[in-house]
């Protein structure tokens, strides 16, 4: 059959919700944050492999709405002004090189996680555009790339040591930025190929989506051949591509995808995380079918367009129970 996979978040249990608001607004306390992050990893773990997912992750329980968090793990930079930013939590301006004096908090989640289960190997990490979205202006944020790129392959070198074997580079900016303006395949290739340089042992994956804000994409292109390129680049580099494969506009052009790099498998995000339907297993497999036309079944995945970590479990367990029935009739 075939495998099936995650894109990298998944909903937390409701209880702990309200807990998870304090802990990511800053009001709770050191000493509970441990106890409930393991906790809510725990359950969302435990979910995923009920469901018979073949790969799963710890969840992305601590994360704040994907990257919202990450500022502050960052030194050399200071909120500024604009309090109002991003539901209440700010913005920040440059003061000096950016650093993360105690990591990114990714090597951190993953020890507690793989203490939980030690077969978790699989975590993903964003990219550099994604790691300084808080910070303005536009042209500060620019310039702090590279150094934020030195955070990342040190934070990767600290999940490796831990022992994980699968890294996934979220690029859900970049996508957009490569359909919109703002990226191009040039510099995309050079920023992965750096981040990805020298290291051996591991399946390098990247994830390229036109964004979930609000259950909706933010890319005004949605079409799937400006991403074609980028990913051709890429062969070498790569070894899997997760990508969105949901909205109407990629779906039309999924013949494209005969022209992956023979190195690359491909993670087919055809179970539509922003639409509140549950698709059938009949549908989901149908779609299968069609993109085993395209790909041979070796070099595909079935998995969700998008992390699930912003919907509900109640959303989140069908949809992924229908796509793995489908996987499971083929």
């Amino acid at each position: 059959m075939l495998r099936t996979t995650v894109v990298g978040s998944w909903p937390p249990a409701d209880q702990f919700r309200p807990q998870l608001e304090r802990y990511h607004r800053g009001t709770m306390a050191p000493v509970e944050a441990d106890p409930l992050l393991q906790a809510a990893a725990a359950i969302a773990i435990a979910r995923q492999k009920a469901c018979g997912l073949d790969e799963y992750t710890g969840g992305e329980t601590s994360a704040d709405t994907f990257i919202l968090h990450f500022a502050r793990r960052l030194a050399g930079i200071v909120a500024n002004d604009n309090t109002a930013a991003w539901d209440g939590r700010g913005a920040y301006r440059v003061v000096d090189e950016l650093r993360a004096p105690t990591g990114l908090g990714l090597a951190d989640a993953f020890r507690r996680e793989r203490a939980l289960d030690p077969g978790l190997r699989r975590v993903t990490v964003p990219g550099p555009s994604e790691l300084t979205t808080m910070l303005e202006p536009q042209a500060d944020r620019r310039a702090a790339w590279p150094a934020a790129i030195d955070l990342i392959r040190a934070e990767i070198a600290q999940l490796m040591s831990l022992g994980a074997t699968e890294i996934q580079l979220d690029l859900p900016q970049v996508a957009m930025g490569l359909a919109d303006g703002g990226w191009d395949t040039a510099e995309t290739v050079e920023t992965v190929t750096t981040i990805f340089g020298g290291l051996v042992g591991i399946q390098r994956s990247i994830h390229l989506c036109y964004g979930d804000f609000g259950a909706r994409s933010w890319a005004r292109n949605r079409a799937l051949r400006p991403l074609l390129a980028t990913i051709q680049g890429l062969d070498g580099v790569v070894d899997r591509v997760v990508l969105e494969l949901s909205l109407p506009e990629q779906w039309a052009e999924r013949e494209l995808l005969a022209d992956l790099p023979a190195s690359m498998e491909l993670a087919a995000g055809i179970v539509d995380v922003k639409d509140p339907r549950v698709q059938s297993a009949q549908e989901v497999c149908q779609l299968a079918k069609q993109l085993m036309r395209v790909l041979p079944p070796d070099r595909l995945l079935l998995c969700p367009s998008c992390g699930f970590g912003r919907r509900t479990v109640e959303l989140a367990l069908p949809k992924v129970e229908a796509m793995i029935s489908a996987a499971r009739s083929l």
